[in-house]
């Protein structure tokens, strides 16, 4: 267990157990050992007798000033040292929050200890927020503009805008603020749509109720009676089924943006964030924002929210930026760092003076994921706004540490700009090499772990045993990073109550993490940069971090681990202030040669010239006030600042050109630990851009190395120079132990020792356990048995305890996985102890260009005294296996594990394909080879191990390219590089049809599962409704599967980068659409090739379980896939992917972890010729052609021809065209004279007649042609003859019958199609009565409007604009305008015939062609819930009518008349606020 006693006392016992290994420690590593000490003791003699603010172990005392560690400051010694320099309280420091956004009216975070405004500017770098604001119009003689939510929008009239044009644009809430509060809001939301529903349930029960006591049982048997009752009954139970159909697309913002002359400024209608009819929220009542950084002001949503809010103008007003925490991570680490409480100084952050950026780099559209775009564009902001610090506690996996287009951006930010850059090392612990990128795998960032002390434990975390000692929580990230770095570079505090956004309905909250010691440290930078910027000094960063690195205080003792685990130690500001004051002469030149403001190193004074008056670092003067728009892009005519000596970059490569090149040495697995290793150092000193030639000459560093362990040898002295020198360094770890073993060598400056290291070289070395294969008994680690035997169940096993814990212990052991190996087996046994205890349990291998995730057990358990616990895990034979147990740090009491063991076990696999002339280990089936060979073996060492073979096909890859690629420069400011570099962004375009539904997973494998690591700048996946344009999901590199249906589908994917170049070469970048098969499709294994190929006549026997001994070797045919079990979609060429599992589980059964990737390729499809039960090309079978009419005489057969032809053209003729019409008619005339009762004929008029443009067939006139065309038609139907057919079974399968068929079938069809179209004209006829009677009451009300003497009240018409039951004002008017039935229809009775005479042709009910004018009649006879429910069966089909935007609008459009109808006003509102969502008008922008 590393633990901590915190004090001088314990500089001082760790400086005398350096000395106790005089012989591995040399003089100048002891020197520097003493300096810390000096350092200890100088503060322990200033320290006040009363006060102790180190001294951390006692929880005795006052429990109200406990609560003071809940914000930890004494365990870094910032407390004290704000104590001795109250005014190096961060003042002067300017910090960006690369987080989830900063709450800009959050507790703590308005005013900085000395007055001045805490939170500089507000952004959202993502773009997540930004509102399309591009569509201009102007105000109406009333005051008016037209939202683009379609809504009119009052304008105040104070509201200045000399140019009269007024910017409109829109979002959706729910778009813009975090999924917590959307969870809230949506709760809170839908408690008051339960109100109006309940009550419309209640007047529903009641309606059926009155009508059943109403109406005598023999009048409901009637006909009418019994369609009303089924109706009131239908109502009842849709309100039923609404309920669950119940979706909250949340509030619509309307937007508008305009220049008043000297900024722009914006405002927001959020009445749809109110309660309806309250009258608030409205856009003439919001006061008008400008950008954040000129006035500081910000908005609030509602109260009911309490979510605040800012806005940016961009692009000259064409880009407004709403910008929204997306969560309460970001306003919790600024308040660590920064926050200041007037009232209450025990809860201020660390670095209350401090002033605060936040740049939001978790984008809202991925739940708070970072994406490249955004934390480039952050990384701009901060050089736009002078920042000194960075604080970024976000991190993921990375595949290769110190890669990748971000870390190139933030390397440049840190060396050439000086900006120092603070993140999080990460939350996987407690294995090794679990460092996330950036903090924890980038050079030129401070990666923090995360140390939790006694009070934090107390006072924050309200433990029940807070630990005697501190201690590093479990969860902290480790190092070494995979090519050797040390990976975390210090430790802070890693809990903390701090403020967090008001929407959370709290002022403060606990949180803990790295996320929360990496800010604690940026607070204590934050004091010494304060310091320094106070005394004219200069910042460099890699001085800060040598003089924290070199003054930390070192924890863990002398365990293995120590450093990778702590890095440094626990930071302690105020001795790194006193290493920085002892080691440095401050001194400012007008050359930009000067003495840098950080230790280590000597001080290059340039005496040539006189020393200028030190000016604070700044990129750029501030703006002036009256500057509308204001650029804090540095100039480039700015001269350099001083330059602050060099920092060393460490190449390690091994002498054998083996592994690639690292900034370590880590030697991990078997092969590596097993001989000597010799190392080629080279070691670069390094300054920044620009840095004069005289700083380069003054580079010469004699330097004393010296390694800190005795397997390590190294050369005794080095002298560098500004080109750079390499030394050889031989590692051999050939005698060490099975185990961790860490050491350094360091580089120490001749005259200078007490500064501790110039560089260090850190080599990690584990030597794994060896497993036994054979019959042996020999002793493990700690005295543990290993046994094996090779004919005995333990062979392969490994015996690991017992293992004692308190909470906190972690134990790592290391295991060389057997050749061979492809899965794990771990038994743990607890022994009796009293309550139940939480570990951790972690099983990882690193493999290369993969992060630690892909190949990672992780896992927690809690585990009863006496209880056992069995897992299983994937590995990768000859690697080594690092297995970690801890006892979590919170979890009381003492325990033990008496028996940890790991048993091993192997399936290997090899493909000799279906021929066996193909040897390989590909595992690709070809469906046209039918069937695969492959090979199952079990290594020579296994015990025998039962093999059960599941195929199982669980995706369809649909592969597909761009239709459109578009590639342009991006100028706006937010996205400006130095050095005149641009910005470019290519937009790909896929489009596909889908003709089956399900998930469906958009992927880029190439490029995605990378955000540090990726060469590219972002990726940026939108997936949308083809039809409609509805955004369906937003992807980032980590693609999530989305539910399709079927129908087009639009994908538009975002790339970015600086290299055109780069960008034009994926212009035609393939996209993998992969469809998740919902329960496979099962690939048949066979033990022979013969089973395989009597499989097609269904007599072959799968193979079955089998057991596999030591070194046997077993055929497996995977195949035939039964054609019929494909997709539809799986069509020739596509890929399915799959997989197939072979071993089982010796202990608890099922199958192993292991499993073999498998894909098939789909053959082609068989001919019809030559399908089964095909009766070939020709003869009288179904492929060949009738006959019949063959024997029909020439001239009939060329009038029938003459005919066909001129039915032909009249297709193709365009009534809208005179000419054309009159030709139209003419051959109609003539044909109908010749051929008075052909139906294609009289089709073809009909449909001319009802496809005329709606100028025309929305008239009197157009509704009646179509009526008599349909009339004709039907006329033309002997419709006894037709029942007469298909009322008789079917007959023999003659050429004679199928053309009779056919024909009777067409005449149906007709009949049909006819009898629909004059429904539909009757009833459009109607609604044309309904607008002229709805046009002509209009006319009459607004003459009595206009003559008030003549005018009568009517009641009905009052009555009408009363609020209903729901308390929506005029829901009744609008039923009686919007309302499908019109009073007393004079064709009901016609409509009513004519769909009679329908339904005996067709179900009109639940045919999806008939399903529209099925609801339209049903609204008709104001059987409302008949006509909602048939609308919802033609939603969900495949029907023509539903497969484009405007045809599904128009259903939705009818379905909100009908809600208006039944009185359901709070379903009509609902309907009108989806289709905001559903179908918006323009893609959503990028």
């Amino acid at each position: 267990m590393h633990c901590l006693r915190i004090g001088p006392q314990s500089i001082k016992s760790w400086a005398a157990r350096a000395r106790a290994g005089a012989p591995a420690v040399s003089r100048a590593f002891r020197v520097y050992h003493r300096r810390l000490e000096v350092i200890a003791s100088a503060r322990a003699r200033t320290s006040s007798v009363d006060e102790k603010p180190e001294d951390i172990s006692m929880l005795d005392g006052d429990v109200a000033a406990l609560f003071s560690h809940a914000m930890p400051k004494v365990e870094i010694g910032a407390l004290k040292f704000l104590q001795s320099y109250p005014e190096y309280d961060g003042r002067g420091v300017k910090i960006c929050i690369f987080d989830t956004g900063v709450d800009p009216g959050a507790a703590g975070l308005q005013t900085t200890s000395n007055g001045q405004p805490k939170i500089l500017d507000v952004i959202d770098c993502t773009g997540s927020g930004d509102v399309d604001m591009s569509r201009i119009e102007k105000a109406d003689a009333h005051g008016y503009v037209t939202g683009a939510s379609g809504r009119k929008l009052k304008l105040h009239p104070a509201w200045s805008n000399p140019s009269g044009e007024w910017r409109v644009g829109c979002k959706h809430v729910y778009d813009l603020i975090s999924r917590t509060l959307v969870t809230r809001l949506k709760e809170e939301r839908k408690k008051k749509w339960e109100e109006s529903h309940r009550r419309a349930v209640a007047e529903a029960v009641a309606a059926l109720a009155k009508f059943d006591r109403d109406t005598g049982a023999s009048k409901i048997s009637s006909d009418v009676a019994g369609k009303q009752r089924t109706e009131l009954e239908g109502r009842l139970n849709l309100l039923k089924d609404l309920a669950k159909q119940y979706e909250d697309p949340g509030p619509l913002l309307d937007c508008v943006v305009w220049y008043d002359g000297s900024n722009w400024r914006a405002a927001l209608d959020t009445s749809q964030l109110h309660e309806p009819g309250s009258g608030r929220g409205a856009l003439a009542d919001f006061k008008p924002l400008t950008n954040y950084a000129l006035e500081r002001q910000y908005g609030t949503f509602s109260e009911l929210d309490s979510c605040n809010f800012v806005l940016n103008m961009l692009d000259e007003g064409r880009t407004l930026s709403i910008v929204v925490d997306c969560g309460a991570h970001g306003t919790h680490v600024a308040g660590i760092t920064a926050a200041h409480f007037p009232d209450d100084p025990g809860s201020n952050g660390i670095a209350p003076g401090a002033q605060i950026i936040s740049c939001k780099i978790g984008d809202t559209r991925l739940g708070s994921m970072e994406t490249g775009t955004g934390v480039v564009r952050g990384l701009i902001a901060a050089r736009q706004h002078g920042a000194h610090l960075i604080n970024m506690s976000y991190g993921e996996p990375t595949s290769t540490p110190d890669l990748g287009r971000f870390i190139s951006l933030a390397t440049e930010l840190v060396r050439n700009h000086n900006v120092i850059f603070v993140a999080s090392a990460g939350n996987a612990g407690p294995a090794l090499s679990t460092v996330g990128a950036p903090g924890g795998t980038s050079s030129a960032l401070f990666g923090v772990g995360a140390f939790v002390s006694p009070q934090l434990a107390a006072a924050g975390h309200s433990v029940l045993e807070a630990p005697p000692q501190g201690l590093q929580y479990n969860w902290s990230s480790r190092g070494p990073t995979p090519d050797g770095h040390i990976g975390v570079a210090f430790s802070a505090p890693g809990g903390a109550i701090a403020p967090v956004p008001q929407w959370t309905q709290q002022r403060r909250q606990l949180m803990n993490g790295t996320s929360m010691s990496s800010p604690n440290a940026c607070g204590g930078i934050a004091l010494l940069l304060s310091g320094l910027l106070a005394r004219g000094a200069v910042i460099a960063p890699h001085r800060i971090r040598r003089a924290l690195e070199n003054t930390a205080l070192p924890l863990g003792g002398d365990a293995p681990d120590a450093v990778l685990t702590y890095g440094r130690g626990l930071i302690q500001i105020g001795a790194a202030w006193d290493y920085l004051v002892t080691t440095t002469t401050t001194t400012t030149t007008t050359t930009g040669d000067s003495v840098a403001a950080a230790g280590g190193g000597r001080a290059v004074a340039n005496t040539a010239a006189p020393a200028a008056q030190p000016t604070e670092r700044r990129e750029l003067p501030p703006a002036p006030a009256s500057s509308p728009s204001p650029s804090l892009a540095p100039s480039s005519s700015t001269p350099p600042g001083p330059c602050p000596g060099p920092w060393y970059d460490i190449e390690a490569a091994c002498v054998e050109g083996r592994g690639p090149k690292g900034r370590g040495i880590y030697l991990r697995e078997p092969h590596e630990s097993a001989k000597v290793q010799s190392y080629r150092i080279t070691v670069t000193p390094k300054l920044r851009q620009g840095a004069a030639n005289s700083s380069r000459l003054d580079v010469e560093d004699r330097l004393a190395l010296e390694a800190t362990v005795p397997w390590v040898t190294c050369p005794p002295a080095l002298m560098v120079h500004a080109g750079g020198r390499s030394f050889e360094v031989i590692v051999d770890p050939s005698s060490l132990p099975p185990g961790l073993h860490y050491g350094e060598v360091v580089a120490l400056e001749v005259d200078s020792r007490e500064r501790g290291p110039l560089f260090r070289l850190p080599i990690t070395v584990i030597k794994p356990l060896q497993v036994p294969l054979a019959a042996t008994s020999i002793n493990g680690i700690n005295g543990n048995t290993v046994a094996g035997n090779g004919n005995s169940s333990a062979v392969g096993t490994v015996s690991l305890g017992p293992l004692s814990f308190a909470p906190g212990t972690e134990y790592r052991r290391f295991v060389a996985v057997p050749p061979g190996a492809t899965w794990a087996e771990l038994t743990l046994r607890a022994a009796p102890y009293d309550t139940p205890k939480l570990f951790l349990i972690r099983g990882t291998q690193l493999r290369p260009e993969s992060s630690y995730r892909q190949h990672e057990l992780r896992t927690q358990v809690t585990l009863s005294g006496g209880s056992e616990y069995l897992n299983s895990l994937r590995v990768c034979g000859g690697s080594t296996l690092e297995l970690t147990l801890a006892q979590f740090w919170s979890s009381p009491g003492f325990s033990q594990l008496q028996e940890v063991e790991l048993s091993f076990y192997g399936v290997e696999l090899s493909s000799d394909g279906s021929s066996g002339q193909r040897p390989g280990t590909d595992l690709a089936l070809d469906g046209a080879e039918l069937a695969k060979k492959v090979l199952v073996s079990a290594p020579t060492w296994s015990r025998a191990t039962r093999i059960k073979p599941e195929a199982k096909l669980t995706s369809l890859h649909i592969p597909l390219r761009p239709v459109e690629a578009t590639l342009e420069p991006l100028t706006a400011e937010r996205d400006a590089l130095t050095d005149g570099r641009v910005v470019y962004r290519l937009l790909l375009t896929y489009k596909t049809t889908l003709s089956e539904p399900g998930k469906f997973k958009p992927s880029l494998p190439l490029i995605n599962k990378q955000i540090y690591d990726s060469p590219l700048e972002s990726q940026l996946m939108l997936v949308h409704d083809g039809a409609t344009k509805q955004l369906l999901s937003v992807q980032d590199a980590d693609p999530e599967s989305v539910s399709l249906k079927k129908g087009e589908v639009l994908l538009r994917l975002v790339l970015r980068h600086d290299s055109q170049e780069l960008l034009d070469k994926l212009k035609t970048m393939p996209l993998v659409l992969k469809r998740s098969l919902e329960g496979g499709i099962a690939v048949p294994v066979y033990g022979s090739r013969r089973d395989a190929i009597l499989a097609a006549g269904g007599s072959g026997a799968p193979a079955g379980e089998m057991l596999l001994r030591a070194g046997d070797v077993a055929p497996l045919w995977l195949g035939p896939v039964p054609e019929d079990k494909l997709p539809k979609d799986a069509t020739p060429g596509r890929l399915l992917a799959g997989r197939l599992t072979l071993g089982q589980l010796k202990r608890g059964g099922g199958a192993a972890p292991h499993k073999f990737a498998i894909s098939y390729l789909v053959p082609p499809t068989p001919s019809t010729a030559a399908a089964p039960g095909s009766g070939g090309g020709g003869g009288n079978g179904g492929g060949g052609k009738d006959d019949a009419g063959a024997d029909k005489p020439p001239g009939e057969k060329l009038n029938e021809a003459i005919r066909d032809a001129k039915i032909k053209l009249m297709k193709e003729l365009k009534l809208s065209d005179p000419e054309q019409a009159q030709m139209f008619d003419r051959l109609f005339v003539e044909l109908k004279e010749a051929h008075p009762n052909h139906l294609p004929l009289l089709l073809e008029h009909l449909r001319k007649m009802d496809g005329r443009e709606a100028a025309v067939r929305r008239t009197r006139e157009g509704v009646a042609a179509v009526c008599l065309s349909a009339q004709a038609v039907v006329a033309a139907v002997d419709k006894g003859a037709l029942a007469a057919f298909l009322g008789v079974k079917a007959g023999e399968d003659t050429p004679e019958y199928r053309k009779a068929k056919k024909e009777m079938d067409e005449r149906k069809a007709a009949l049909v199609e006819a009898l629909s179209r004059h429904v539909t004209a009757l009833l459009d006829e109607e609604e044309l009565r309904a607008a002229a009677a709805t046009a002509a009451a209009a006319k009459e009300k607004e003459e009595k409007e206009e003559n008030p003497e003549t005018a009568t009240t009517d009641v009905n018409e009052t009555a009408a604009d009363a609020p209903d039951a729901d308390g929506d004002a005029g829901a009744k008017t609008a039923a009686a305008a919007e309302s499908p039935n019109p009073p007393a229809l004079a064709n009901d009775e016609l409509v009513g015939e004519l769909m009679q005479e329908l339904r005996k042709w067709a179900d009109t009910s639940s045919e999806s062609a008939h399903l529209l004018l099925h609801a339209k009649v049903e609204a008709q006879g104001r059987r409302y819930a008949a006509a909602i429910k048939a609308l919802d069966k033609l939603l969900a089909s495949d029907d023509k009518a539903v497969s484009t935007a405007a045809g599904r609008e128009d259903i939705s459009n009818l379905k909100h008349k009908l809600y208006l109808a039944l009185g359901w006003g709070h379903w009509a509102t609902l309907e009108k606020e989806l289709q905001a969502v559903r179908f918006p008008r323009e893609l959503t922008r990028i």
